[in-house]
């Protein structure tokens, strides 16, 4: 069977002051591998991006430097940098992806972008709780750091079966007020909102504010998320054939 075909959202970077549009490379191996899919990175906003979504099996925005510019859900101005672009393919992709029924997988800001577009809220946290140890090597900075606790009868407890995981955790920023039509998926001992998903289950959306991406291979939470996403984007790919 050939391989469902999905997008991935990029950032802009600027390098020897020559805007790029990037993403980490985790991401890629970890939906060619892990999920089984091809990836196509796509750019920041324009009006033809909408009318490509029935081209792709699915669509995942992962994490990144920036943050969801306030304005966007009414909250006050942050010195935190922010990515316009991004910002505005997420706010007209994501809706449209779900009402188009694309499998959508947001990851860390990709969570938070998805619960802005649907008309959500963000806020900071009060303390560094959230936050990667800086001192720390790369790769145990993506270790897991605290249990969430999935809800009964949710997606991720339907697909992990057990009522609490082990993630990581590196991010200031979560869920303030729930979008319609979004439901928690996972918590923090703290209340910090962990993964959300869709009331009505159509079309498969998850949303985790954990890096799953870096161990995607190895770490069995990530590898079930991950093949979960896959299977998603082949039964559409399949149903489009």
């Amino acid at each position: 069977m050939t391989r469902p075909l999905v997008a991935l959202a990029g950032s802009v970077e600027h390098i020897d002051d020559v805007a790029h549009v990037a993403v980490r490379e985790v991401y890629v191996r970890a939906l060619e591998e892990v999920s089984g899919c091809g990836v196509v990175v796509f750019p920041g906003p324009g009006p033809y991006l909408v009318d490509t979504l029935d081209r792709f099996d699915g669509l995942v925005f992962g994490g990144h430097q920036t943050d969801v510019l306030p304005h966007w859900y009414g909250g006050e101005p942050r010195p935190e940098p922010g990515d316009p672009a991004r910002d505005q393919v997420a706010l007209t992709m994501l809706p449209a992806a779900l009402r188009a029924g694309v499998p959508v997988l947001g990851i860390c800001r990709g969570l938070q972008e998805l619960n802005v577009a649907l008309g959500g809220t963000l806020r900071d946290l009060p303390n560094d709780d959230h936050r990667e140890d800086l001192t720390r090597p790369r790769d145990q900075q993506y270790l897991p750091a605290h249990p969430v606790q999935l809800a009964e009868g949710g997606l991720l407890r339907r697909l992990l079966g057990r009522p609490a995981v082990a993630v990581n955790t590196l991010h200031h920023q979560a869920v303030d007020r729930l979008a319609p039509g979004v439901r928690v998926e996972a918590t923090c001992a703290d209340g910090v909102v962990e993964a959300v998903s869709l009331v009505d289950d159509s079309p498969w959306c998850l949303g985790v504010q954990w890096h799953p991406e870096w161990y995607a291979a190895t770490d069995p939470v990530s590898v079930a998320i991950f093949d979960e996403f896959g299977a998603a984007a082949r039964q559409r790919a399949g149903a489009a054939r």
